[in-house]
């Protein structure tokens, strides 16, 4: 991990920008739903303009169903509404319906249903003339221009639409980049005999369901047909040909594209499966009729004169509706008209074969931008830094689309920078977190970890100021080292005070405690600062217990090995103090300052009057619940006036110990003031001769002194 760690800033960007590409070259579904869905906002946001062009939907719609009667509509009817549309002037008739069964109500199919009765014989005689409807209807093409249409099915059966056409193919076969289709739904054969053209109606809409791309050629078999509206289109333009341009796939194994087809002399550019983009327009209601209206001659004069018309079904029941990007339920023949309208004004939206290398270069080299300026930046300024890079994807995009007409996605660039900034991001963030851990263990070797947490929780505590706060102090004084570092050689002294100290401090923060200074082998520790510590006092003892039994054991194992390390005296007091960041601009210090501290001090120093080793102050015993302690006396510290309890801090088995005991009784004589007490410490001195606070009292009352209140001027 060390190793990669220098490189891994490096390397968590370059993987999610790697990520971004691979996605673009896969195109997994969620990614190309997010292209299209942007595609969808661009049309909504601005379709195509109205227009002009000769193109006009006649509308089976719900009210010509409703005043002539459910479809399908007997085929007399249909040639009525060819007839009434040729004699209107239509230049092209496309019809948009599937006519695949006999008509059951011509008279050749309903006759035979009514009997055998004699009246029905004279009927059925004079009907043996009377043409069938699918003959009229067929007589009424041929009279017209029209563009019938079939269904392609993944079913295969025998059906092949005639094919009034050729198709000549520039380049590779485009069969392979067809979707393949295996049989056909078409009108009976005497009915497509008589259109001028004949075409596919499948759409083929997006996985989403959404209708964004329409086919110009479809695959049945091993042949190649065109599309419903691209026979609409030749037709119109009088030609008999197809050309398709297929380029050959640049890398082996790749499939050819198709680039563009061409009919009459116009140029349709498609994507690589021979599709066009839809450009759509917003609903418009003068360019559909009714065809009732035009059954019932109710047209205007010349409005349907030299006009493209398709015509189909908008009713519900009959389920040609598709989704749209500007429609939920857009009426099938309206797309295939708005396809003609679209190929007849040249407006066509691409996305040609070179716009996805250049968007995998601009990403890559978006890319590698924000992989070097995050390096550079703050967390704002590479948040500022990402959500340009998605802001100049997104309006170059939109700026392509209304100017060019070219679909650019924007999706790859914006997810490349946010998947680049996430993943700077995360090195930044993981970075500063070892950052912080590294400042953490680093001051944890100077400061307190509740100093440090604080600092690191709530950087505003790091201005000039304090408080006062009631806290208890710790002072450790390690006797005679001064000494000893004259006489240890530099190395041996390192070693010797830096397992000293590691020792003491572990102690310290095991209990809580912030080392507010470490002068030499002298600790300054201190309790409920930063944080709150309500048992405080109880704390700095049960600190002050373990500091004392562990100085202990360490001074006798450096004395076996010849080093004349001294005793270790603490000194133990509790007061109100202030207590906070202290300094100047440039440097400062977070400690505590009040009298309190200056008397832990001395009660550090009186240990060695005394020959004690933990001297607490009654002001810190108060507090907590400490049983094991003998009174020293009322101290009067220098340049105090009033004298402060003191007592030494012992262990609960040095407490049964019998001089121990007998100090207490001698003590409250000497309370007392007792003339007997001179007597028994003289005693005691005898009997326990290295009991140095019993071998102070007895000098003291030798010496006429009297009392336990003890005037300390020089500490």
């Amino acid at each position: 991990m060390r190793r990669l760690g220098p490189w891994l800033h490096l390397v968590v960007p370059f993987a999610a920008l790697a990520i971004a590409l691979a996605l673009h070259v896969r195109a997994p579904r969620f990614v190309e739903s997010l292209r299209f869905q942007v595609f969808d906002a661009y049309q909504r946001l601005s379709p195509r303009p109205p227009s002009a062009a000769p193109v006009v939907v006649v509308d089976i719609d719900d009210a010509s169903l409703g005043r002539i009667g459910q479809w399908p509509w007997p085929r007399t009817r249909v040639a009525d509404l060819i007839d009434g549309l040729r004699e209107a002037g239509a230049a092209v008739i496309g019809l948009d319906i599937i006519l695949a069964e006999p008509d059951l109500t011509s008279p050749e199919n309903v006759i035979p249903l009514w009997g055998t009765t004699q009246a029905v014989a004279r009927i059925r005689e004079a009907a043996e003339h009377l043409p069938a409807h699918d003959t009229v209807l067929a007589d009424a093409m041929r009279g017209a221009p029209v563009v019938t249409g079939f269904a392609l099915t993944r079913r295969a059966n025998p059906v092949r639409p005639p094919r009034p056409y050729v198709f000549e193919i520039s380049g590779p076969s485009p069969l392979a980049v067809l979707p393949e289709f295996s049989g056909a739904v078409a009108n009976l054969p005497g009915i497509d005999a008589g259109a001028r053209g004949v075409g596919g109606f499948n759409f083929l809409p997006a996985v989403d369901g959404v209708l964004r791309r329409i086919p110009l050629v479809l695959r049945l078999g091993e042949e190649i047909s065109p599309s419903f509206t691209a026979e609409m289109l030749r037709v119109l333009l009088g030609a008999d040909r197809y050309e398709v341009r297929v380029a050959q796939a640049g890398v082996e194994g790749a499939l050819p594209a198709i680039e563009e087809v061409s009919v009459g002399g116009l140029v349709i550019p498609t994507d690589e499966a021979g599709r066009m983009w839809l450009h759509f327009t917003r609903p418009e209601t003068r360019r559909s009729i009714p065809a009732w209206r035009v059954l019932a001659g109710d047209v205007d004069d010349g409005a349907l004169s030299g006009q493209v018309v398709a015509v189909g079904t908008s009713a519900a029941g009959l389920k040609d509706l598709r989704t749209t990007p500007l429609d939920l339920a857009a009426a099938g023949v309206t797309v295939h008209a708005g396809a003609v309208e679209q190929m007849l004004l040249g407006h066509f939206l691409q996305r040609p074969a070179w716009v996805e290398p250049v968007e995998l270069v601009y990403t890559l080299l978006l890319g590698l931008l924000l992989i070097l300026l995050l390096r550079r930046l703050k967390a704002l300024g590479c948040l500022a830094l990402g959500a340009l890079a998605v802001a100049a994807a997104a309006g170059s995009s939109w700026y392509a689309y209304t100017e060019h007409r070219l679909l650019i996605d924007p999706v790859l660039p914006s997810l490349a920078a946010m998947l680049v900034y996430m993943g700077g991001s995360l090195i930044n963030f993981v970075r500063t977190e070892a950052e912080r851990r590294r400042v953490r263990t680093a001051f944890g070797h100077y400061l307190a970890p509740a100093v440090v947490q604080q600092l690191m929780d709530n950087p505003e505590t790091l201005r000039l100021g304090g408080e006062r706060r009631e806290t208890t102090f710790l002072f450790t004084d390690v006797a005679g080292f001064t000494s000893l570092t004259e006489g240890l050689e530099p190395a041996v002294l390192v070693r010797l005070l830096n397992e000293y100290l590691d020792g003491t401090c572990r102690i310290v923060m095991r209990h809580g405690g912030t080392i507010d200074k470490i002068v030499g082998d002298a600790l300054h520790v201190m309790f409920n600062a930063p944080g709150d510590q309500p048992d405080h006092a109880g704390r700095a003892i049960e600190c002050a217990m373990e500091l004392d039994d562990f100085c202990h054991r360490f001074a006798s194992e450096q004395r076996a090995l010849g080093v004349d390390f001294g005793t270790t005296r603490i000194g133990i007091n509790t007061g109100e103090t202030v207590v906070g960041n202290f300094g100047g601009a440039t440097r400062f210090d977070y400690t505590a300052h009040g009298d309190a501290i200056n008397t832990a001090a001395r009660l550090e120093s009186v240990n060695k009057y005394f020959d004690t080793r933990v001297c607490a102050s009654e002001t810190t015993l108060a507090r907590c619940a400490y049983p094991h302690r003998r009174p020293i006396g009322r101290l009067v510290l220098k340049g105090k006036a009033q004298g402060l309890g003191a007592f030494e801090l012992l262990t609960a088995s040095r407490m049964r110990a019998p001089e121990i005991v007998e100090y207490a009784k001698a003590y409250r004589l000497v309370e007392s003031c007792d003339p007997a007490a001179a007597q028994v410490f003289e005693e005691l001195a005898e009997r326990y001769p290295r009991d140095g606070l019993i071998a102070f009292y007895a000098t003291r009352l030798e010496a006429g002194m009297t009392g336990v209140t003890i005037r300390l001027s020089g500490k």
